[in-house]
């Protein structure tokens, strides 16, 4: 039986040979020609200025590097450039930085939205100069300075949220919205605790954020954002895995980012960091709002934010800290260290 499968494989084989020489001889009696077959072509990946240009992503990223040297990351081209002082000699060295009126900030530093003056938090107290002259304006008792829209100053003191001296959020108002922490919730009555706010940022002129921390003796300590419009609270972000210490604002105030990479609407809804995009060790909005940076010290991961969701887009620059500004010139390198 083997023999005569062999056989018939071999007859086959002849048999298609003999129809295959017929076909290429059939219609001009001339041997087709197999260059004419269109070949098969795999489609070639894009690179990552195509993908960046595709997504309409743009704009300047200022970032420090592993080792604090600033740098400035033009989008789409991937232009990437250390920046220097003014007379072109020395680089900036910052590992934690910021921008506020055009200029490179210390970390800490918050400018008022018209960039003429600038908070900062020192010890229990906040100061407040002058961007130009570096003047001294005032210096309040409390600390994590907020600017509100219209440029009132607002801050943490023990525990309240004021503004220029006002009290907006009182210590039992503090305690009510700590309350609704779901491991909070069923605490008695009768136990203390103190509720302490790590960071402030206004979303808008109505909607503050606030990552508050709540310490209960012989308990660890709870940690998570409120977002709030009044009396009214329309978002909680909890987390545990530590405390949240910085707020970011969207360029328009559209959205709200905590340092864990999680996004808020300002309707109070919530998207977490997607899955498989590491811990970051800050980010940073779009101007156009569209995106996310999300350092994390060996790459950047752009992020979709509620406009672009499910977008995932990353850029190998070992950032450890960054700003993403409107693309143009260079970024003035007057700094406002004090």
């Amino acid at each position: 039986m083997r023999r005569w499968s062999t056989a018939l494989v071999v007859v086959a084989v002849a048999a298609l040979a003999v129809f295959a020489a017929a076909d290429a001889l059939r219609g001009d009696g001339q041997p087709r020609d197999a260059a004419s077959v269109p070949p098969t072509t795999r489609e070639r990946a894009p690179t990552l200025r195509e993908t960046l240009r595709g997504q309409g992503v743009s704009g300047q990223i200022l970032y420090s590097d592993q080792d604090c040297i600033l740098h400035s990351l033009l989008l789409p081209q991937m232009v990437d450039e250390v920046v220097r002082r003014e007379n072109g000699a020395g680089a900036f060295h910052y590992c934690r930085f910021g921008v506020g009126g055009g200029r490179i900030l210390d970390e800490g530093d918050v400018p008022s939205p018209n960039g003429r003056s600038i908070a900062r938090c020192r010890g229990r107290h906040i100061a407040v100069w002058r961007t130009e002259t570096g003047a001294a304006v005032r210096s309040i008792r409390g600390c994590v300075p907020a600017w509100h829209p219209d440029g009132h100053l607002t801050y943490a003191r023990d525990e309240q949220v004021l503004e220029d001296e006002r009290v907006l959020y009182s210590r039992a108002e503090l305690h009510r919205l700590a309350r609704r922490h779901p491991n909070i919730a069923g605490l008695g009555r009768g136990i203390p605790f103190y509720v302490h706010v790590l960071d402030l940022a206004w979303l808008d002129r109505l909607r503050l954020a606030m990552s508050l921390e709540v310490r209960i003796r012989g308990v660890e300590p709870q940690h998570f954002v409120v977002l709030v419009d009044g009396d009214r609270m329309l978002a909680m972000v909890a987390d545990f895995s530590g405390p949240i210490r910085d707020l970011v604002v969207s360029p328009a105030r559209s959205f709200l980012a905590d340092d864990r990479g999680t996004v808020v609407t300002k309707q109070g809804r919530s998207y977490p960091l997607l899955e498989g995009v590491p811990r970051p060790t800050t980010v940073a909005f779009s101007p156009d709002e569209g995106w996310l940076a999300v350092a994390t010290g060996v790459s950047v991961y752009l992020v979709g934010t509620p406009r672009n969701l499910g977008r995932v887009i990353q850029v190998p620059v070992p950032a450890q800290d960054l700003v993403w500004e409107l693309g143009g010139p260079t970024i003035d390198t007057t700094t406002t260290a004090r």
